[in-house]
């Protein structure tokens, strides 16, 4: 069975496994000074890509194919469901329900799918919408250590391929990093990768943002499958920093009962090898191993690597230069003797030649003549081009700036749920305030988190949330001011 090689670019750290088959043959490490990375975003290109080449060097490892990830912040995931259109129009009706259902300009994002198994006279459709400045730095970073990128994953969606479950919850964390999932049916029916202020807090509170945001996780999946919440049934694992802190487990589940483990291996691996280290890495070479009966993983294999930056293959070109060089002896034997007689054709039009030639040198004064008026209107050109330019700059200005805030008002609208009534959605310049009212405490609390949850703005503050009294003193309503900064 053939090796796979994986990279992960995190950012602290470069991670790198070689597998055959399901037996780990060698993995590396090698940390990044800070602020080469941020979020996900290689800031230096090039002094990651030699970090990538110290490391392969230093560890041995052929510079050939690799499959890589990149991280899960910022990217938005969704399901989507369409009726049953035309395969040659699929594609466009994708993009057209994306642009519904996605809170964030999708001139900022790459788009990438997969269509799921779906019932008759529908199509389910799982999609990721990934910042393009985060791909194009990864995918050029990799090229420039001189590897060949064939697959481009994205860290939570290898993460969700490393539990062999029909139906469960993974929480994993490496640093400021945080991954939830829940997995329903072998799909991730909801992702959230956040980014943690490390810096400014303990262990114990690293926990206990963590819980909050699983708490959040259930809460919101439940909310939209009344139906089939999630119960004490589905266990919970955790990888990353997580799975070496068991005393915190509790604390992590807060209230809740499921059962918690550590994510177990996928891979075998030799004395010193630390699974909750290199889970991405693992999910990332499950993909490139064939489907058994026995497996449960995620159905996901997306790769998110844009088709421009695809390797290319074999060209027309290719193909037909052999066949046009065959041809092209042939016709050098039949011209060979086709020559000989255009040559006395040619002494019958020789007169006939310097007729148009004397033709030809009238119409190049004519056209030297209209040469000076264009180099004449071109100098007129030129000096209006820079107001164009600044026209155009101030247009592309406003259309953008008009673009954000439509996107924010459509986050902030589809993102509400049916608790939740808006009345105003007010922009200074700088900042949204929101107002409106909520059935329930919770309810405003709820849609406040799912706000801040979108990694859309900065901050989400609530500024008020005041107790409304109705004609029923026992069921108040609660009007609630936001600040989106």
């Amino acid at each position: 069975m053939a090796k796979t090689t994986t990279l992960y670019i995190e950012d602290a750290a470069i991670k790198v496994l070689v597998n055959n088959g399901k037996k780990v043959e060698k993995w590396a490490s090698a940390p990044l000074e800070a602020g080469l990375v941020i979020d996900g975003l290689i800031q230096d290109e090039t002094k990651v890509s030699e970090e990538i080449k110290s490391l392969f060097s230093r560890e041995k490892i052929p510079s050939g194919r690799v499959i890589a990830a990149m991280s899960g912040l910022k990217s938005i995931f969704r399901i989507i469901s369409l009726p049953a259109v035309p395969k040659n129009i699929l594609d466009e009706a994708i993009k057209n329900e994306a642009n519904r259902v996605i809170p964030t300009p999708m001139d900022q994002n790459y788009l990438s799918y997969q269509v799921l198994p779906s019932a008759q006279g529908e199509v389910k459709v799982f999609i990721v919408a990934h910042p393009k400045n985060t791909t194009d730095s990864v995918i050029k970073t990799i090229n420039k250590a001189g590897l060949r990128l064939e697959v481009l994953d994205i860290a939570p969606l290898a993460l969700c391929r490393c539990a062999n479950l029909e139906k469960v919850i993974i929480v994993s964390n490496w640093l400021d990093n945080v991954d939830i999932a829940v997995i329903i049916g072998r799909i991730p029916e909801v992702i959230r990768s956040l980014s943690l202020p490390v810096e400014s807090q303990s262990v114990a509170e690293r926990i206990s943002t963590i819980a909050e945001e699983l708490n959040r996780t259930i809460t919101f999946y439940n909310s939209s499958h009344v139906e089939s919440p999630l119960d004490e049934s589905v266990p919970v694992l955790v990888s990353g920093e997580l799975a070496n802190e068991q005393d915190s487990w509790s604390s992590l589940l807060d209230e809740l009962s499921n059962q918690i483990s550590s994510l177990p291996s996928p891979f075998i691996a030799g004395e010193g090898f630390d699974p909750s280290v290199y889970i991405v890495n693992m999910g990332m070479a499950l993909r490139a191993l064939p489907a058994g009966t026995e497996h449960q993983n995620s159905l996901i294999n997306i790769n998110a690597m844009p088709g421009f930056y695809k390797p290319k293959g074999t060209s027309l070109a290719s193909i037909l230069v052999p066949t046009v060089i065959v041809l092209l002896v042939g016709g050098l034997v039949w011209g060979w003797f086709y020559i000989d007689d255009m040559k006395q054709k040619n002494n019958v039009l020789e007169p006939q030649v310097q007729e148009q030639e004397a033709t030809l040198i009238q119409k190049r004064a004519e056209l030297s003549a209209l040469n000076s008026q264009i180099a004449e209107t071109q100098k007129s050109l030129d000096a209006a081009n820079p107001v164009v330019t600044a026209l155009n700059d101030m247009l592309w200005d406003m259309y953008q700036g008009r673009e954000a805030i439509t996107g924010d008002y459509k986050a902030i609208y589809n993102l509400h749920s049916s608790n939740i009534a808006l009345s105003t959605i007010d922009f200074d310049g700088e900042s949204i305030t929101v107002t409106g009212y909520g059935l329930t405490k919770t309810a405003v609390l709820e849609y406040a988190g799912i706000l801040r949850g979108s990694n859309r703005w900065l901050d989400v503050v609530v500024i008020s949330m005041d107790k409304i009294l109705t004609e029923d003193p026992n069921m108040p309503i609660y009007s609630f001011n936001f600040l989106l900064k």
